[in-house]
């Protein structure tokens, strides 16, 4: 959406995988940057960085378009989507006129979007052109992020998707998806594609037009990609057959679903009427049974929630065979239902973080007593992601899968190199032996299902390591107050004493994953100013 005659767009730098060097900056007359809510610290510290080399920052994405207030440093702010926002502001850069924010309220009512609307005020997409994939490394991904639609038709309370894209599910053209794929195709990716959509089959009627051009398309070539993507959990109604079966047809293999809670009332008072009309665990296994694997996102501190919620939540996920499960605690974002709700109630505290899983702190005042919930889901990740009951939900999934029409692709050089890789890291690991039973019982029932098998040891690697450092985060707080209480009671022994107690703090600190440290460093701060202010 950039025009090339007049900017010249650098390379794109993904703070997943490479730093932001101090000459990428230096050598650029402007830096833009898109965000979203969990982002913010990164965020905030490339500004800074810009500005030191003098340098004024293009602010995008869904972040400053719901948190304006906490986004007042970047220099300009590009809110809303970009099809009605960026073009205007780009005029005015040119011409020297820009203003620090854009939205799209306010370029609708001057009469300055150049595209065409729905009836909510939100661009077609039919006029956004193929991304320029050229400015990114493909092959650094081991999947592609496309969009093929945006808005969701239904309102759920927690959720701030129909505030930023509307409750008409708007597409693309299958004429427009089919020549994305085809352009990945051409730069010789190879890997899996996710298709980014909130709730993929939000229109339905326009995704069944979609489905049978995909698979025309793979069958031509080969079928060298496989789709993954997010849908609601009405993709297992009875009318939903035909979409689910040409899914499986098209390549994808695998869907992740708001499943959020087991608890029929807790959904009912979420507004998520989907998950009701079909008993979850007959919906997961109806979706397996078609050649989907599942994974899914669960919701922990609503209101009304029982006791019982974390073995609820952890047999449900078990049974079903979810390999992959998100458990969070409830994060109330700007601009949906429930924050409206709860403000009014009075039960709002700081802004959300945007963590959606391993955060151990609520931004609201929830029903349940909060030590209880935060508690129990700290054992529950920890159960979740002990080798032993992932690798079992892992062999459930795959008696629950369906038999698909093309096969699962053997181990390439790649893939042999990530097996002997696996061999290597995670054997001597905590669950290694689980790793080799898993490997060996998959060999014998379903030797094709080998390199899913490997994937998932992989991924266990990743989230036992997010769930084991996170939970000594978490615990290096109290060891904080432990270390305070020590000093307490020695405070005649002076300077000294003090000294050796935050060297003590320093030494826990240092063992923590250097990922995750910056979540210590409030409780590391608070501990040296309480000691401080106490000397004085």
């Amino acid at each position: 959406m950039i025009p090339e005659e007049q900017f010249q767009v650098q390379r794109i730098i993904d703070l997943n995988i490479e730093p932001l060097t101090d000459e990428q900056i230096k050598n650029s007359d402007l830096i833009a940057i898109s965000s979203m809510i969990i982002q913010e610290d990164s965020r905030n510290e490339i500004i800074d960085r810009a500005h030191f080399y003098g340098k004024k920052v293009i602010d995008g994405g869904p972040f400053p378009t719901s948190y304006p207030e906490r986004t007042s440093n970047a220099d300009y702010r590009i809110c809303g989507e970009a099809e009605i926002t960026l073009k205007p502001f780009l005029e005015d850069l040119v011409k020297g006129v820009a203003k620090k924010e854009y939205t799209e309220k306010e370029i609708i009512k001057q009469g300055r979007f150049q595209v065409e609307l729905t009836r909510e005020g939100k661009p077609e997409l039919f006029q956004t052109p193929i991304p320029r994939w050229n400015l990114i490394d493909l092959n650094a991904y081991n999947s592609v992020a496309i969009q093929y639609s945006r808005g969701c038709p239904f309102d759920c309370e927690f959720c701030d998707i129909t505030k930023l894209f509307g409750r008409i599910p708007r597409t693309k053209t299958n004429e427009q998806m089919l020549a994305e794929i085809q352009k990945i195709y051409d730069l010789n990716y190879k890997g899996s594609i996710f298709i980014v959509d909130d709730n993929f089959i939000g229109n339905k009627a326009s995704v069944d037009k979609l489905l049978p051009e995909i698979i025309q398309w793979q069958k031509e070539y080969n079928y060298p990609f496989s789709f993954f993507t997010e849908a609601s959990m009405n993709l297992a109604w009875p009318n939903y057959k035909k979409t689910l079966e040409m899914m499986v047809k098209a390549g994808f293999d695998e869907v992740f679903l708001g499943i959020e809670s087991t608890d029929e009332d807790v959904l009912e008072k979420m507004g998520k009427k989907q998950n009701i009309k079909i008993n979850p665990l007959d919906a997961v296994r109806t979706i397996q049974n078609s050649g989907l694997k599942v994974s899914g996102g669960f919701i922990i501190g609503s209101d009304g929630e029982k006791p019982t919620v974390f073995d609820n939540i952890y047999n449900f996920i078990r049974d079903a065979g979810i390999p992959i499960a998100m458990p969070g605690l409830l994060g109330v974002l700007k601009g949906t239902k429930l924050y409206e709700r709860l403000e009014r109630e009075g039960r709002l505290r700081e802004g959300a973080s945007g963590d959606n899983t391993h955060r151990f702190q609520f931004n609201f005042q929830p029903e349940m007593n909060e030590e209880f919930l935060i508690d129990g889901y700290r054992r529950l990740i920890k159960r979740l992601y002990t080798p032993k009951n992932y690798y079992q939900r892992c062999i459930v999934m795959q008696k629950n899968l369906g038999k698909k029409e093309h096969k699962q692709k053997r181990l390439n050089t790649i893939g042999i190199v990530a097996f002997g890789k696996s061999l290597i890291k995670i054997l001597p690991s905590r669950g290694g032996f689980q790793y080799i039973k898993y490997l060996g019982r998959t060999l014998l029932t379903n030797p094709e299902y080998i390199p899913e098998a490997v994937t998932n040891a992989i991924k266990l690697k990743h989230f036992d390591t997010i769930t084991e450092a996170s939970l000594k985060v978490e615990e290096y707080s109290a060891v904080t107050e432990n270390l305070y209480e020590k000093f307490l009671h020695k405070t005649e022994e002076g300077k000294d004493y003090a000294e050796k107690i935050l060297k003590k703090a320093e030494r826990q600190y240092q063992k923590l994953h250097k990922d995750f440290r910056n979540r210590a460093n409030q409780a590391t701060d608070n501990l040296r100013n309480k000691i401080n202010s106490y000397k004085r």
